[in-house]
């Protein structure tokens, strides 16, 4: 696994241009758009499609794809918790490290490029916007197998892809602390749906609430952040003087007004979905069979 991760910095610092992605996502800002448009017919069109491609429940034909996708569901959910430990090992202690060196004003307010850009930070950062992608993978295997998608799943796919583009291209100082933050959910939530679609679900399951706890911390250290930058933006910068969208000036020169905004915003309706969910998975009591009633054939 080591080897692994020394390949990929290897590839980082020979092969990997990041102000060239840079200068691809500023000057191809509508692909984003097609992408999502075409994710978003996929998920509303496809069913039927994928259905006839399954199969009907229970013959040869239907055991046999849902074996083969169960299989290659499996290697897919271990291959992002992998390359997900990769950009957390990469991403994650270095962001602590500035906390302890520079402190939390410095770190979420200074931009430093030549950490976000050409370091082994750098190319975890670069990977993870490339990530959002294939991670739309997630999507397809809940089709295959019949599964109806919440509204949480396409809107939490489309959204992040999105962000990142954004984010990425425009450069944010607080952008690393989103990115840490994912990573180390994603180990362990792709980990368990590895498992989940192993056979290993009753083994797992117990873990499902915590997860989701994670996620639920994610969202508002991410909130936190952008909330941070957008304090000092209107109570600190703006009473000097300072316009509060002024880029690269007064206190947070690090993420502009719109950055910090635009991440706000988007976690906060993360907040909510994954706390509705949270809700009514974990809090609401299930509602029981009514006294007598049998069960149907």
């Amino acid at each position: 696994m080591l080897d692994i991760f020394n390949f990929v910095d290897k590839w980082g610092e020979t092969s990997y241009d990041p102000y060239a992605f840079k200068t691809y996502l500023a000057n191809n800002r509508d692909i984003v758009l097609y992408v999502c448009f075409l994710y978003l017919m996929f998920v509303f069109y496809s069913p039927p499609y994928l259905k006839k491609i399954m199969g009907e429940p229970k013959t040869p034909q239907n055991d046999k794809m849902v074996k083969l996708v169960k299989f290659i569901s499996v290697f897919w959910n271990l291959l992002l918790s992998a390359f997900a430990l990769y950009g957390t090992s990469r991403v994650f202690p270095p962001l602590v490290e500035n906390f302890q060196k520079y402190g939390l004003h410095d770190t979420l307010c200074t931009f430093r490029p030549e950490q976000f850009y050409t370091t082994p930070i750098g190319t975890a950062l670069g990977l993870f916007t490339m990530s959002k992608v294939p991670e739309f993978g997630d999507t397809v295997f809940l089709l295959l197998f019949g599964k109806k998608l919440p509204f949480l799943q396409y809107f939490h796919h489309t959204t992040m892809f999105l962000f990142v583009w954004h984010a990425y291209e425009q450069g944010s100082s607080i952008f690393i602390t989103a990115a840490a933050l994912n990573y180390f959910v994603h180990t362990i939530m792709y980990f368990y749906f590895a498992m989940d679609s192993a056979g290993l679900k009753n083994l797992v399951k117990p873990f499902g609430m915590y997860i989701t706890m994670l996620q639920l911390i994610q969202m508002m250290g991410v909130m936190a952040s952008s909330s941070y930058v957008m304090y000092h933006k209107f109570f600190i910068d703006a009473p000097n003087g300072i316009p509060a969208d002024a880029e690269g000036q007064g206190s947070c020169p690090g993420t502009s007004l719109y950055n910090a905004r635009l991440q706000f915003c988007i976690y906060t309706f993360f907040l909510y979905l994954f706390g509705q969910m949270f809700i009514n998975n974990y809090v609401r009591p299930k509602p029981r069979p009514a006294a007598g009633a049998k069960k149907q054939a």
